[in-house]
């Protein structure tokens, strides 16, 4: 019986420490945004260093989150401000135990990349390329 107890709270305190919180997965999602942006810019672009970011529910459905960045990479000698918008899908476990986002899309200015509504936005390469480059970032 003292055994059974023991592999109950065993059980039952690893369950826990696996929890992900709203912060945890807000980081989550900001790496593979970053990875997304990055995969996407122009060759000999780059990111740079995060100056904001911000989340939010996405107004375009329930179990999307937003999130924007504004970076500010240097560009020779002048420093410039970028703004990132992702927007992904995302799911929490049975109490939290375990997370998943996949993007749903990503603007870069003016061009939107994965889904806009029921339309696919982007070629398929540029596609492949964005999921490619999040899942790494944020899975391995």
């Amino acid at each position: 019986m003292r055994f059974f107890r023991f592999l109950l709270l065993g059980v039952c305190a690893l369950s826990l420490s696996a929890c992900v919180n709203r912060q945890q997965a807000d980081e989550l999602l900001v790496k593979g945004c970053m990875a997304g942006v990055g995969a996407l810019l122009p060759e000999g672009e780059k990111v740079g260093q995060i100056k904001d970011k911000s989340f939010s529910p996405s107004p375009e459905g329930p179990n999307l989150r937003y999130v924007k960045i504004t970076t500010s990479p240097m560009d020779g000698w002048m420093e410039e401000t970028s703004t990132y918008e992702c927007t992904f899908e995302e799911t929490f476990g049975f109490m939290n135990a375990n997370y998943v986002a996949s993007i749903y899309q990503i603007r870069l200015g003016d061009q939107i990349y994965g889904k806009s509504g029921h339309e696919i936005q982007g070629s398929f390469e540029d596609f492949v390329k964005l999921t490619d480059a999040i899942r790494k970032a944020m899975y391995e």
